[in-house]
C-alpha cells in the first residue's frame, strides 16, 4: 500500500468521523440522518481504497476476503448497506425529537393562551411593573423583538417611543388613559404641582402638520422627546396615524397596520442613517386601545410586519423593536405570538 494510498484513506476516514461527531451535538438533532449520510459515503470510500490497495486484484477477479461482488467495491456496497440500515433507527430519532420539540412548542402556545383567556375572563388588569422580554431574529445577530410590559411612563432607556395617533394627528387630552396621553403629558414642562405649562410635543406636531387638516393611513411624523429626553433618555417621538375617526362611532383600528408598521421602522432608519443614535423601539399595540381591534390579529400582524422588515433589511440600524403590552392578557398574546413565530429563535 502506497504512503498516498494511506494518507488519502486516512483523511477519508478522519473526515467521516469529524463528520459524525459534529453532526452528532444536541443542537441538529432533528438533522442528523441527512447530516450523517456523507459521513456514511467517506467511510465507504475509505474501506474500498484501503481494501483495493491491499488487494489490487480484487475488482477484476472478485475473490477478495471471500466477496463476490467486485471484491472491494461490493465489501464497500456492503459496508454502506450494513450503514444505511443503522442510519434508518436515526431517522427514525429525528422524526420524534422533532415532534417532541413541535409538540413542547404548543404545549407553551397553548399554556400561555389559556392564560390569557383565563385573565381575560376576569377582565384585563393593567401591568405596575415594567419588564422586559426578547428574543433573537433566527440567522440575525443584530435585531431582536421582544415585550415590554406596563405603562408606557415607566419605560426608560428606549431611543424612540411610538405614538399610535389618529389620522388628523391631534393628540389626546392629558387625562385621557391613551399612549397619546401618557406622551403628551410626560413630553411636556410642568409646574411643581404637576400641571402642564409648556405642551412641547403637542405644539411640534401641529407644526409638522403644516397646515393639513389630515394625513394619510399609516403615514408617520417625527417629532423631539421634549422633557422625555431628560426623564426617560427618549432621543425621538414617532407619531403613526394608526387609527381613524368616524362621526357616531369613535375611532376604529386603520386596516393595514403592517404598512404603519414598516413606515415606522422605515422612518427611524432615516434618521439613523443621518446621524440619530437610535437603536431600540417601543410600539404600543396600535389601535386596541379603543377595543374596536381583534388583539390576537393585531400582534400577529405587527410581529410579522416586524420580522419581515428586518429580513428585507439585514444591514438595518435598529437593535431591537418591543411590543408594549400594557396589561396581563396583552403580555400573554404577546408571548404566545413571540413563541409560536419560527423566525424567531428560543429565549436567550
Amino acid at each position: 500500500m502506497s504512503q498516498l494510498q494511506l494518507a488519502i484513506t486516512a483523511i477519508l476516514t478522519a473526515a467521516g468521523i469529524a463528520l459524525q461527531i459534529w453532526s452528532s451535538a444536541p443542537s441538529r438533532a432533528e438533522r442528523q440522518y441527512a447530516l450523517q449520510l456523507p459521513s456514511v459515503l467517506l467511510y465507504s470510500l475509505a474501506a474500498a481504497l484501503f481494501l483495493f490497495s491491499i488487494f489490487p486484484d480484487s475488482l477484476t477477479e472478485g475473490r477478495a476476503l471471500g466477496f463476490g461482488l467486485t471484491g472491494a467495491a461490493g465489501f464497500a456496497a456492503f459496508f454502506m448497506l450494513i450503514s444505511f440500515t443503522w442510519l434508518a433507527k436515526t431517522r427514525r430519532r429525528d422524526e420524534l425529537t422533532a415532534q417532541l420539540k413541535k409538540a413542547q412548542r404548543e404545549n407553551v402556545a397553548l399554556r400561555r393562551q389559556l392564560a390569557g383567556e383565563r385573565v381575560s375572563g376576569e377582565g384585563p388588569r393593567p401591568l405596575a411593573q415594567s419588564t422586559r422580554y426578547d428574543v433573537p431574529l433566527r440567522g440575525s445577530r443584530r435585531h431582536r423583538i421582544g415585550v415590554v410590559t406596563g405603562n408606557l411612563a415607566n419605560v426608560l432607556g428606549v431611543d424612540v417611543w411610538v405614538n399610535p395617533e389618529n389620522t388628523r394627528m391631534e393628540m389626546s387630552r392629558v387625562d385621557e388613559p391613551t399612549v397619546s396621553a401618557v406622551i403628551r403629558y410626560h413630553g411636556g414642562r410642568r409646574d411643581d404641582a404637576g400641571h402642564l405649562i409648556d405642551d412641547a410635543i403637542a405644539k411640534e406636531l401641529v407644526e409638522r402638520m403644516d397646515g393639513r387638516q389630515h394625513v394619510s393611513a399609516g403615514q408617520v411624523l417625527v417629532t423631539g422627546p421634549g422633557e422625555l429626553l431628560e426623564s426617560h433618555q427618549v432621543r425621538k417621538i414617532v407619531h403613526v396615524a394608526a387609527v381613524e375617526g368616524e362621526p357616531g362611532s369613535g375611532f376604529r383600528q386603520v386596516m393595514d397596520l403592517a404598512r404603519c408598521a414598516r413606515n415606522i421602522l422605515a422612518e427611524v432608519d432615516r434618521l439613523a442613517e443621518a446621524g440619530e443614535s437610535l437603536r431600540s423601539v417601543v410600539v404600543p399595540l396600535l389601535g386596541t386601545g379603543g377595543g374596536n381591534s381583534d388583539l390576537h390579529r393585531t400582534v400577529d400582524t405587527l410581529l410579522a410586519a416586524v420580522v419581515s422588515y428586518f429580513e428585507a433589511h439585514p444591514a438595518s440600524r435598529i437593535r431591537v423593536v418591543y411590543l408594549l403590552a400594557y396589561t396581563d392578557v396583552q403580555e400573554a398574546v404577546c408571548r404566545t405570538a413571540l413563541d409560536a413565530r419560527p423566525e424567531l429563535s428560543a429565549r436567550a
